[in-house]
């Protein structure tokens, strides 16, 4: 873990391990010589220092102590019991930190207090409960009415997808089926008769318009209009009145008899001629009829008319060129007519205000006669029809789609009713029994991955900023028997969004972290078994370490330590090399230094140390020194020896 991630993570105090204490029970008193007796105050007064060359300073020092802590405790026997527990205590546990207080009668006063520096294990975790729950678990038989003729599998049967759990007789929904589906068609029914019913409305109010509006006669093909009388522009002329007609001069035909005894020699295509009194025009055979006429069939010839020389109701004659009988003529006469012919009307009744004329040529769509209607159509009935038209269409449709979201439903129930599991699983809940009834309400069938085992964590605003996925958590699950089992496992997400939890403290807004639980071989992990988990935010293992109360802050940012300066053999001072500015209203305890350092993990009562201080240095626990019932440094010397 990163050294940024470990201070970020150092913030959140209320989690920890093992804490290294502040507080030590009282130093032990040393060992006691043969010369050295402990006396009580009613006996003895304090044994003065030996004076003898011979005695090494450290026993010197010894005895100062003892005499210190003779004078600010009580003398009793009970007491010194009490002392000489603490010493054993102290002695066998090993303890790191070395403090010193001191006690008056009535009162009790904090006074500075050192530690040592030394390496250990440091932490900070969230801890919290949840329960475990399968990843994937889905349910069977919501919604499904009817009796349960088959149940297949037992409570705690492990599945695989695919396999039948559960058959439900779905006679009864059939038989919905069937009258959902003659109710649909009768509703289709209903809105097409709508829709048609919309439609011809439409046209009704649009025509009405168009009359209103205006009219115009068009050419339907290209050709000649011929006038059936002679009108002029104001003219009024009624809807539907003939007009004239419409004619395809370009080509004019004759339909002619031939004997019949050229009915093998005449076919399409041939070419022919047509005379007239007027000259001859060359004509191809387009059409054959069957016999028309006694010993005569009816031939029909078309000819080129780009002049327009051929007129409609000539007499002609015409003969044609065979190659198997040579030139036919016909059996009699026929008269010319145009090969495309239209009569036109007036679109609407009203007033004439424009027209060219008979005898015009037109291209297919060009407006022969505009006419134009003054008065305004009533379309009220047309349009109220219309209006019932679209509310009786969109009941109908609503209908249709009703009808048809419960088909696929009642289709659905059919497939379902027969339910298999879908996942690989054990079923976890069964709640079928062959021959009875079930309405819906609950799930027949519950069936859960047991191998992907997850705990999901409710986190506080505070808590979540800490937490992210990859983080290791540890958990104690608690069993049905009573017993505990330890488990693993990973941060896999954390909400970013977050959740509203009420209980008996209000409201309280938490977000959702999803712990996923290491399996274990040979073992499930049951869904719905309590368990506590530690979600590791920060760790730090053999690290340099110091009580937290040892930390100063100063006002530039920076971070230190009061730590004991050093003295070389020869009893000079050795210099820190990177030191710190006493912050104001603070004292330096005497022969201690304010030491920069640089900060890691930290949890309530330690503190990671990357570096500044090295292993045994010696720490201030105390910003501000209160020396009036100190312990001296000569004293803490002598017990730290």
């Amino acid at each position: 873990m990163s050294q940024n991630k470990k201070k970020f993570f150092g913030k959140h105090k209320d989690e920890q391990e093992q804490d290294l204490e502040q507080t030590q029970p009282l130093p032990p008193m040393p060992e006691n010589n043969s010369d050295k007796t402990v006396q009580t105050e009613e006996n003895t007064a304090p044994e003065e220092a030996s004076e003898k060359a011979d005695v090494d300073e450290k026993n010197e020092k010894a005895e100062q102590f003892t005499e210190s802590f003779r004078k600010r405790f009580n003398q009793s026997k009970c007491v010194r019991v009490i002392i000489a527990a603490g010493l054993i205590i102290l002695l066998v546990g090993g303890s790191v930190f070395a403090v010193i207080r001191s006690r008056n009668t009535g009162t009790e006063d904090t006074i500075p207090t050192t530690a040592v520096v030394t390496y250990g294990d440091i932490g900070t975790y969230i801890e919290g409960s949840g329960e475990t729950a399968a990843r994937n678990t889905e349910e069977l038989g919501l919604g499904l009415e009817g009796k349960i003729s088959q149940v297949l599998v037992s409570e705690g049967d492990e599945v695989h997808a695919g396999d039948p759990l559960v058959v439900v007789d779905p006679t009864g929904i059939r038989e919905q089926l069937t009258a959902a589906q003659a109710e649909f068609t009768a509703a289709q029914s209903e809105l097409t008769n709508a829709q048609a019913a919309i439609t011809q409305a439409q046209s009704r109010i649009a025509s009405a318009q168009s009359q209103y509006t205006h009219g115009s006669a068009t050419a339907p093909f290209s050709g000649k209009f011929i006038a059936s009388s002679t009108f002029a522009v104001g003219q009024k002329v009624s809807a539907g009145q003939t007009i004239g007609r419409m004619v395809n001069d370009s080509q004019m035909q004759l339909a002619v008899q031939f004997s019949s005894e050229y009915a093998k020699d005449i076919k399409a295509g041939q070419t022919a001629t047509i005379s007239t009194s007027v000259g001859q025009v060359s004509a191809v055979v387009s059409s054959i009829d069957s016999a028309s006429g006694k010993g005569t069939f009816l031939v029909v010839l078309t000819a080129q008319n780009p002049s327009g020389a051929l007129a409609q109701g000539t007499s002609a004659t015409a003969t044609i060129n065979s190659d198997s009988a040579g030139t036919i003529f016909s059996s009699g006469s026929g008269t010319l007519d145009y090969i495309k012919e239209q009569v036109i009307t007036a679109p609407i009744g009203g007033e004439i205000t424009a027209y060219t004329g008979s005898n015009h040529t037109y291209s297919s769509g060009a407006v022969i006669m505009s006419i134009s209607n003054v008065t305004a159509p009533d379309t009220s009935d047309a349009r109220s029809s219309l209006m019932a038209a679209q509310s009786t269409a969109a009941a109908a449709q609503a209908k249709v789609s009703e009808i048809q979201t419960r088909i696929l439903k009642l289709q659905q129930e059919i497939l379902d009713a027969t339910m298999t599991a879908s996942i690989d699983g054990v079923v976890t809940s069964l709640n079928a029994e062959e021959g009875e009834e079930t309405d819906g309400t609950e799930p027949l069938v519950v069936v859960s991955d047991l191998s992907d085992t997850v705990v999901t964590a409710e986190l506080t605003t505070d808590e979540v900023q800490s937490v992210e996925p990859g983080q290791t958590v540890t958990m104690n699950m608690y069993t049905m028997d009573g017993s505990e089992l330890p488990l693993t496992g990973v941060v896999d997400s954390v909400s970013p969004e977050p959740s509203q939890n009420t209980g008996s403290q209000g409201s309280l807004t938490t977000f959702k972290a999803i712990i996923t639980v290491d399996s274990i071989e040979g073992q499930a992990i049951s869904s719905g078994m309590m368990v506590d988990y530690k979600i590791a935010v920060a760790e730090s293992d053999s690290c340099l370490i110091v009580p937290t109360s040892a930390i100063v802050h100063t006002a530039d940012g920076s971070t230190g330590v009061f730590t004991k300066t050093l003295i070389d053999k020869d009893g000079n001072e050795i210099p820190f090399d990177d030191t710190l500015p006493i912050p104001d209203g603070m004292e330096a305890p005497e022969g201690y230094q304010l030491v920069a350092v640089e900060t890691g993990v930290s949890d309530a009562n330690n503190t990671e140390i990357f570096w500044g201080v090295d292993e045994g240095a010696t720490v201030y626990l105390n910003a501000t020194p209160n020396t009036s019932n100190a312990v001296t440094d000569e004293e803490n010397t002598a017990y730290n020896s």
